[in-house]
């Protein structure tokens, strides 16, 4: 084998560890917890609107969200858009006011983040990005009420 074939050939190998690295990073899959509890940053006390429609990526949901609901969207990719519209009618899903707040957001999401929890009220509040996006760690089994209920004895 020649040198020329070789260097070839270790460009194309080069090539290739490149494109499916650049694949991974951009197709990586993401679920997203869209949620609008309350949140506590500082000593400032973020609520979310009564009723608001969410989009992300211009997935929209199939109904607005409203207080203390979490709903879950299925992403693609780092690099995300929000769009939330406050005080929707909830019987046509059409904005009611002209006047309605708008807010875009974009935001990133770590690559080997599998879950994560976007939280509403923090984006609308202005809070800093570190609080928008925060890993989703499930209760333990131990935590759980439902596993208490079925090991209480009589």
């Amino acid at each position: 084998m020649t040198s020329r074939s070789l260097i070839q050939r270790i460009c194309v190998v080069l090539g290739l560890v490149a494109l499916s690295a650049y694949l991974f990073y951009t197709g990586k899959g993401h679920t997203l917890l869209l949620d609008t509890n309350a949140v506590t940053i500082g000593d400032q006390e973020l609520s979310s609107y009564v009723s608001a429609i969410v989009s992300v990526d211009g997935k929209e949901l199939n109904s607005p969200m409203g207080r203390a609901e979490r709903a879950m969207l299925t992403v693609s990719g780092p690099k995300h858009k929000i769009v939330i519209v406050d005080e929707v009618d909830t019987n046509n899903k059409k904005e009611v006011d002209t006047n309605n707040k708008k807010v875009e957001r974009t935001f990133m999401i770590p690559t080997f983040m599998e879950r994560v929890i976007v939280s509403i009220p923090a984006i609308l509040g202005d809070a800093p990005v570190e609080y928008w996006v925060i890993p989703f760690t499930p209760p333990s089994v131990e935590n759980a009420s439902v596993e208490k209920m079925q090991y209480q004895k009589d």
